[in-house]
């Protein structure tokens, strides 16, 4: 799961013009940390540079932190207070001429214990927390607004940290040579800093250096997330373009998580060691770092990483093991037990999980959004699309819309439509056959019949597969264009016919029909 960087207080603090801007100045953070574990504290200097000189600068701090200027002929005065996720005090710096650089000094306690959030409707709940300094281990993020954050623009930092004997910290970027912090030149949407008392284990011998962060020591578990780190980074190489950071390392976090940052992941103890992970959930958390950690996410518009890493991780790995449509089944599986007409909701309007509706709107419907545009481009178009949409937005915040121009471009196809229709709308088609038929003239055997969508509300414009299974024992594919509620069909062959069968891969976003899937548990979790 990507954990996405900015809580709800931060996005409405944001202006919408700024936030979806792909070309945001950037803020460069020198920060200078000394964290105390055991007193749950932080001490912080930071020494601020602005893209141009100001008159005046706001910026948003944990309420708990107190900060000091430490910059001749400027002033610092508290604003509003705001309540969320954790206690937000603003601030504004004013200066007696335009300046770009300040500097700021401030400490104090974080301590928000993990507590349950995001729980579904099968009872399943998950914990996380906004920000936390405990003997067990650090976490702290945009979320925890333990660094200034000023108007939502990009950041680049370099981040100096001091912490008790025994302990490593991790954040995103390279590690300076003697250990003591990180930094990333490239623009970020978060500074992160994850501390505790690891083993740390590292292969440097391939272009992008894997790296293991446990808490234990087990060589032979962190040898394993090394050789498949180098593995997966290979193939995205090939399929997307270049890894956009200098190192992956997995990090073994002390409550259960899967999140996924610039250049790490944060694995809970029991997740990182279930085998399945190293070919499932772990590659997705490898994958974010081109979508959603290299191109950056439009939230205000649509949340769009989610369902494209699915698609190109958990999707792809079980496609090549011949998966991929007893994957998608269960995917519409999900959609129709948990999604209806009151609680859907358009793939706009998606910011993150919550649950099962927004899992099976969110990752679930974007996933097959992204397949059926693969399926009307073909591979090598729709290859060359994302390539162009990873290159063309590196480290910038996306949205659908240059989605749809990356695609267009190398298409050469106006996509307006099947973007509209699928990104903005709610609902799916269903599908109905009525009236078939054979008949047999001079040329050949002729499959007649009547397809339907009987779904209320819109019409939707589809591609729907129909597989003919012949007497050769061959199965034909057709696809019938269908913009209407009831096409009549001919489609002539030259064997003869046996057997219709409407989108058997389930290629098509769309309501399952009664006896597609077996019973299951999450019909009974989702009914009303």
């Amino acid at each position: 799961m990507f954990r996405y960087s900015i809580s709800l207080i931060l996005l409405l603090l944001i202006s919408s013009t700024l936030w979806a801007s792909a070309s945001v100045p950037l803020v460069k953070h020198d920060l200078k940390v000394v964290i105390r574990p055991a007193r749950n504290s932080i001490q912080v200097r930071d020494e601020i540079r602005l893209p141009a000189p100001v008159a005046s600068v706001v910026f948003l701090l944990h309420a708990g932190l107190n900060p000091k200027l430490e910059t001749t002929r400027a002033k610092l005065r508290a604003l509003d207070r705001h309540t969320g996720s954790v206690p937000a005090q603003a601030y504004q710096v004013t200066f007696g001429e335009p300046r770009a650089a300040f500097a700021l000094s401030y400490a104090g306690k974080i301590q928000h214990p993990l507590a349950a959030y995001g729980g579904d409707q099968s009872g399943r709940e998950a914990a996380g927390t906004p920000g936390l300094i405990a003997d067990e281990g650090v976490f702290l993020s945009a979320s925890t607004l333990w660094y200034p954050y000023i108007d939502g623009r990009l950041v680049r930092f370099s981040l100096h940290i001091s912490l008790p004997d025994g302990w490593s910290a991790v954040s995103q970027g390279n590690s300076f040579a003697d250990g003591t912090g990180w930094e990333e030149s490239s623009p970020q949407d978060d500074i992160y800093l994850v501390a505790g008392r690891y083993q740390v284990y590292k292969d440097a011998a391939s272009p992008v250096e894997a790296q293991v962060y446990l808490r234990s020591t087990d060589a032979e578990l962190a040898q394993r997330y090394l050789r498949v780190t180098s593995h997966y980074i290979d193939l995205y190489q090939r399929l997307i373009g270049p890894y956009p950071y200098g190192k992956f390392a997995l990090v073994e976090n002390f409550w259960e998580s899967g999140y996924g940052m610039p250049s790490f992941t944060l694995l809970g103890p029991r997740v990182l060691r279930f085998p399945f992970i190293l070919d499932s959930s772990y590659p997705h958390e490898i994958l974010h770092n081109w979508w959603g950690n290299g191109v950056y996410v439009d939230y205000l518009k649509g949340n769009w990483s989610e369902g494209l890493t699915t698609y190109l991780a958990d999707h792809l790995i079980k496609e090549r093991r011949g998966e991929g449509s007893a994957y998608r089944r269960d995917t519409l599986q999900r959609y129709a037990d948990f999604v209806h007409d009151k609680n859907d909701f358009p793939l706009t309007q998606f910011s993150g999980r919550h649950g099962d509706v927004s899992q099976a709107v969110g990752y679930g419907k974007t996933m097959m959004f992204f397949h059926m545009l693969r399926l009307k481009l073909g591979d090598p178009a729709f290859i060359r699309g994302l390539q162009r949409f990873y290159r063309d937005n590196l480290h910038r915040i996306a949205g659908f819309d240059d989605l749809k121009s990356a695609f267009e471009r190398t298409s050469q196809l106006d996509l307006g439509t099947f973007f509209e229709q699928w990104i903005t709308t709610t609902g799916a088609p269903e599908l109905e056959i009525s009236q078939t038929g054979v008949y047999q003239d001079a040329q050949g055997y002729h499959v007649q019949g009547m397809l339907h969508q009987k779904q209320a509300g819109r019409t939707f414009d589809i591609d729907v597969p129909i597989a003919i299974q012949t007497e050769r024992d061959n199965s034909e594919i057709h696809l019938l264009h269908m913009n209407e509620r009831s096409l009549r069909f001919d489609i002539p062959l030259k064997p003869r016919p046996f057997r219709l069968t409407v989108d058997p891969r389930f290629d098509l976003f769309r309501q399952l029909a009664s006896g597609e899937t077996p019973s299951s548990l999450s019909q009974l979790f989702g009914a009303e």
